[in-house]
């Protein structure tokens, strides 16, 4: 490995410094370590266009009291194309605000007088948090997709076996065969199958 490539930063951090009187300890204690590659939100920049801008692994977000008004911006964030996992410093704890705090986006809730010596582990914690949580959350989605087609061939079968006088095996089949002439998934089959006969009905 080359020493640029040992030196080269390999953490990239958004802050967005709402307290001024933290603010430039805060960016002094992050800019003193060489691993990360340290950002600011520019005067008058939207929350959401600062992260289209410069793409960073992690936000930062240095608040005197995390009201509802101040959370506006994350929560902008949050849900978009361009969601990151977002670490909040405030002064004053609040545990409704906190809540609110989550729920917007939050992954790393954090309540101090003075930026911490060391700020990497609680980003980096904010990180595993967010993976970790849009990992649960696809798996929960891919599961309830994967019901959902399910219910959707066991409808079409079931329309397929009254209509055609036909056994569930030969219901199946007759969708297998669909989806391989159409080069679709046995599913989109069961819909559109589904859909003409509704069409069909109505008429």
């Amino acid at each position: 490995m080359t020493e640029g490539a040992l030196s080269r930063p390999s953490l990239k951090v958004l802050v967005a410094d709402e307290n001024p009187k933290r603010g430039y300890a805060l960016l002094e204690t992050l800019r003193a370590d060489a691993s990360l590659e340290v950002l600011t939100v520019p005067h008058g920049m939207a929350l959401i266009e600062a992260v289209r801008l410069h793409g960073p692994d992690v936000v930062l977000v240095d608040m005197e009291r995390a009201d509802r008004d101040a959370l506006d911006s994350i929560r902008a964030l949050s849900g978009s194309a361009l969601e990151r996992p977002v670490a909040l410093f405030v002064d004053e704890d609040d545990v409704e605000l906190m809540e609110t705090a989550f729920d917007t986006g939050i992954c790393s809730y954090n309540v101090v007088d003075a930026p911490p010596r060391d700020v990497k582990p609680l980003l980096r914690a904010a990180i595993a948090l967010y993976t970790r949580f849009h990992r649960t959350r696809n798996e929960l989605t891919e599961a309830q997709r994967i019901l959902a087609e399910r219910s959707i061939i066991e409808q079409a079968k079931r329309c397929f076996m009254k209509n055609e006088k036909a056994s569930e095996p030969q219901a199946y089949r007759w969708l297998q065969r669909r989806a391989m002439q159409t080069s679709s998934r046995i599913a989109v089959v069961a819909a559109d199958y589904l859909a003409l006969q509704r069409k069909d009905n109505a008429s």
